[in-house]
C-alpha cells in the first residue's frame, strides 16, 4: 500500500477546511445566531481561517519538493491567504462605516481567492496520476 505524500495530504486538509468553513460554519452562523452575534463570531473566525490555510500552505510549499504543481498550488494559496488576512480589518471597517460597495468588492475578492485556492487544491488531489 502506498501512502500519499504529505503535500497531497495537506491539500486534502486545505480543501476540507475551505469546504467546511464555507458550506457549514459561515452559513450556520448567519442563520442560527443574531446579527450581532454572527458578526462577532465571523470577525473572529475568518482571520483564523485565513491564518490556518496560510500556515498549511506554507508547510505544503516546503514539503512539495519535486512536485511543481503542488508547489504552485501551495504558493498561490499562501499568497492568497496573506492578502485575505491583510484585508480583514479594511473589510470590517467598510462594514462599520456603511461603505457597502467597498465591503462587497473586498469580500468578493477574498471569496474569489479562497475559491480559486480550493479549485487548485482539488485539481491537485484529483489529477490523473501515472501508475
Amino acid at each position: 500500500m502506498k501512502y500519499a505524500p504529505l503535500s497531497l495530504m495537506l491539500s486534502v486538509v486545505v480543501a476540507t477546511v475551505v469546504i467546511f468553513q464555507s458550506a457549514i460554519v459561515a452559513p450556520v452562523a448567519n442563520v442560527s445566531l443574531s446579527t450581532e452575534s454572527a458578526a462577532l463570531f465571523l470577525r473572529f473566525i475568518w482571520p483564523l481561517f485565513f491564518g490556518v490555510l496560510g500556515a498549511l500552505s506554507l508547510l505544503g510549499l516546503f514539503v512539495s519538493k519535486n512536485n511543481k504543481l503542488g508547489r504552485l498550488t501551495h504558493l498561490f494559496t499562501l499568497l492568497s491567504m496573506v492578502v485575505c488576512y491583510a484585508l480583514v480589518s479594511t473589510i470590517n471597517n467598510a462594514m462599520d462605516t456603511g461603505n457597502l460597495t467597498l465591503w462587497t468588492r473586498l469580500h468578493m475578492l477574498t471569496v474569489g481567492l479562497t475559491m480559486l485556492s480550493l479549485i487548485f487544491h482539488l485539481i491537485l488531489i484529483f489529477r490523473k496520476r501515472k501508475v
